[in-house]
């Protein structure tokens, strides 16, 4: 344990800093939200080891308190006061997930249906089909879909 300490020892702000700059590209990297947090009070430590501190404060031991009070403290604004950076918002919610945006259209049968299963006609393409509750679609039949398993879609009348 003797041998730990004078490593602690020679921490300076550059140390904290790097730290930082870590914690910020492990961030970017696993878009966490957490990270940041800790990221910013390890900044807020590298300014504070480079204040001219009396020697109680300019300690690695008064650092790593510092860093552990004010991560502990930015992890909790975080996840109250800045909760809405988690949440994505988005004016198209069904961008590039074509199935659930066409839940709730219609479409048309342009064949029997045969055992509950049979193509329709949605926008200019055919799909496959399937009646909801087995029930018989005759051709021309404007379906309504509701809801998208694969390429399948599950149609009622």
């Amino acid at each position: 344990m003797e041998m730990i300490y004078p490593l602690f020892e020679v921490i300076t702000p550059w140390h904290w800093l790097v730290l930082a700059l870590v914690l910020l590209g492990l961030e970017m990297m696993f878009a966490t939200y957490d990270l940041l947090w800790l990221s910013g009070a390890a900044f807020l430590t590298a300014a504070w080891a480079a204040l001219p501190l009396p020697v109680p404060l300019s300690s690695w031991q008064a650092e790593g308190l510092f860093f552990c009070v004010s991560g502990i403290g930015l992890l909790i604004l975080g996840r109250t006061v800045f909760k809405g950076f988690r949440e994505v918002t988005t004016d198209r919610p069904h961008l590039n997930q074509r199935g659930r945006s066409m839940v709730g259209k219609t479409a048309v049968a342009p064949t029997d249906f045969a055992g509950g299963e049979g193509r329709v006609k949605f926008g200019d393409s055919t799909w496959l089909a399937s009646a909801v509750n087995g029930v018989a679609i005759a051709a021309g039949t404007t379906v309504t879909i509701q809801a998208v398993e694969g390429t399948v879609l599950k149609v009622s009348i």
